[in-house]
């Protein structure tokens, strides 16, 4: 081969190495522009922060993993774990604290993101009833390891059949002793309905309270008679009296008139009184004298005095001024 030859094998040898050369750089540089092209920036919000991160990752879950923020269960990510990454799109990340719920009789621990107890009620799919009270109020905000309490409230209106017990009447009978009594009338108890409201919290009752209340049968009271009279017994005979005196008791005879104040003609019986202490016309009965009328009137007779008519002069000194009980009978 003549050295001619030779050099135009080693030029085409050159060119070709050249050539390899230029391809793999334009290769490297096409690949280059390829994964600046790719990567994307997006704005991470965690734990009161906002970061940037860049990404080739396809997924939200991937960027933030890769950017090593770790997503608890209950957390919650906006837009969702499997969205698609977006150049400048904002992943917020939420994270869950836990809330006890006292409800319906157990108490569960909700993990949530939200921040007021009517959130939390949402996420833990409880619904409340009209009258069912919250504490604290739904608008209240939540913190970690705080108690949300619901009580079922329930009302509901009763009605009710009672008795209406009759009474007893106890009333005087002037024709009866004292000490004894009657029956006038055997009484029946009344008939009533009435409506109430009664008030349940949790299954067990508060309070009842009566709304309305009617009368359908009135009682009949029973009706007792009780003696109002004394009796005392003088010589065997019993004396039934309705009242008793003391009375200072002084004596008059046939010298003071013939008649009474009262028009009565005097006679053994006759008794002299305050009509303001003793009715005028009453029966009376006086120890050591016996029974009496009071019939008359003077003007030394005041208050618990009486003045006894006695046929004779005799009889009005023997009984001299004495201090007696003085009966007013029936």
């Amino acid at each position: 081969m003549s050295d001619e030859q030779s050099r135009g094998q080693r030029f085409s040898g050159k060119k070709l190495v050249l050539g390899i050369v230029i391809v793999i750089t334009l290769i490297g540089i096409l690949s280059w522009g390829a994964v600046v092209y790719a990567t994307d920036e997006i704005r991470i919000s965690v734990d009161g922060k906002e970061l940037r991160h860049e990404t080739l990752k396809g997924t939200v879950e991937e960027a933030l993993t890769e950017a090593g923020i770790e997503v608890k269960p209950h957390d919650q990510v906006t837009p969702g774990l499997k969205s698609e990454i977006k150049d400048g799109m904002l992943v917020v990340v939420e994270r869950a604290f836990p809330v006890q719920l006292v409800a319906d009789g157990d108490t569960t621990t909700i993990y949530t993101t939200t921040t007021n107890v009517r959130g939390v009620l949402k996420k833990a799919s409880l619904s409340l009833g009209e009258l069912d009270r919250v504490s604290p109020e739904l608008d209240a905000e939540v913190e970690p390891g705080c108690e949300i309490r619901v009580t079922r409230v329930k009302e509901e209106v009763i009605t009710e059949e009672y008795d209406i017990p009759a009474k007893t009447e106890r009333k005087p009978d002037s024709t009866l002793n004292k000490g004894q009594q009657k029956v006038v009338r055997e009484g029946s108890p009344g008939e009533g309905v009435r409506q109430v409201k009664v008030v349940y919290e949790d299954g067990k009752e508060v309070s009842r309270k009566t709304i309305k209340d009617q009368v359908v049968r009135s009682p009949v009271n029973r009706v007792i008679a009780y003696g109002t009279i004394s009796t005392i017994s003088r010589g065997g005979d019993v004396i039934r009296y309705r009242k008793v005196i003391q009375a200072r008791a002084t004596a008059y005879g046939p010298s003071a008139g013939k008649y009474t104040a009262t028009g009565h003609r005097v006679a053994r019986g006759v008794v002299a009184v305050d009509p303001r202490v003793i009715p005028l016309g009453s029966r009376l009965y006086i120890d050591g004298y016996g029974y009496g009328r009071a019939l008359d009137v003077g003007g030394a007779i005041k208050g618990n005095t009486v003045d006894l008519f006695f046929p004779s002069d005799a009889e009005c000194y023997r009984w001299g001024v004495r201090y007696v009980k003085v009966y007013i009978l029936q």
